[in-house]
């Protein structure tokens, strides 16, 4: 029957099946070097699903336009701009998506030693970079004091204990001029328990509001 012969198994279908067993294999080592990357940090799930499951998507894709270029780089870019069209990635994610495209293709195209040294070395690379040269990111910690306390050397024992650095940034009036909220740029040392912190804070200000930002507006805690 007609409709039998599209499942045939020939030389083609029984590469592709091998290719997206490399898929499956590279996706996970790639997947690994994120998520070892980012030990002791938060970590996007759906992204590590993501660069898990592209290269088997691709190895898939590629044969079928392998011998149209415009089209493979098209799909390409195509590819790598879905995760950023709604949620804005840092540079770092842009270029983790375009390697794991670059191995998908490479192993789409059968060149497995390619692909899999590709794959080694970057991931390598790329966890190496994130332990030995991790990024200092400064957040915004806000403190509500009563009006009559005096901020200056109040918290700078739970400060130096707990932070990398610290520096007022603005200072202004509350509630009518009966409170004050001070707010610092801080950077967190590794080992600091974010939550103590805030809790040794409170018993110094009177249990008001305190609240740490990142600088893209999402709150920490």
């Amino acid at each position: 029957m007609d409709f039998l012969e599209g499942f045939k198994i020939g030389a083609l279908e029984k590469e592709i099946l091998f290719n997206i067993l490399m898929g499956f294999i590279a996706g996970f080592v790639i997947m690994s070097g994120y998520i070892l990357g980012h030990k002791n940090k938060n970590y996007s799930k759906n992204f590590a699903i993501t660069v898990f499951l592209l290269p088997v998507i691709m190895t898939v894709v590629i044969p079928f336009i392998a011998t149209d270029l415009k089209k493979a780089v098209s799909l390409a870019g195509i590819f790598a701009l879905v995760r950023f069209r709604s949620i804005p990635g840092d540079s770092k994610d842009i270029l983790y998506v375009f390697f794991t495209l670059a191995v998908g293709i490479v192993l789409g195209l059968s060149n497995y030693v390619e692909g899999f040294v590709l794959t080694i070395v970057v991931t390598i690379l790329f966890v190496f970079c994130e332990q030995k040269w991790p990024e200092k990111k400064n957040q915004l910690l806000k403190i509500t004091i009563p009006e009559n306390m005096n901020y200056k050397g109040t918290f700078d024992d739970i400060f130096e204990k707990n932070l990398k650095k610290y520096s007022i940034r603005e200072v202004k009036t509350t509630n009518m001029g009966t409170l004050f909220t001070i707010s610092y740029d801080v950077v967190f040392k590794p080992e600091t328990d974010v939550k103590a912190f805030i809790d040794e804070i409170r018993t110094r200000n009177g249990n008001l509001t305190v609240a740490i930002n990142d600088y893209d507006g999402i709150a920490v805690l």
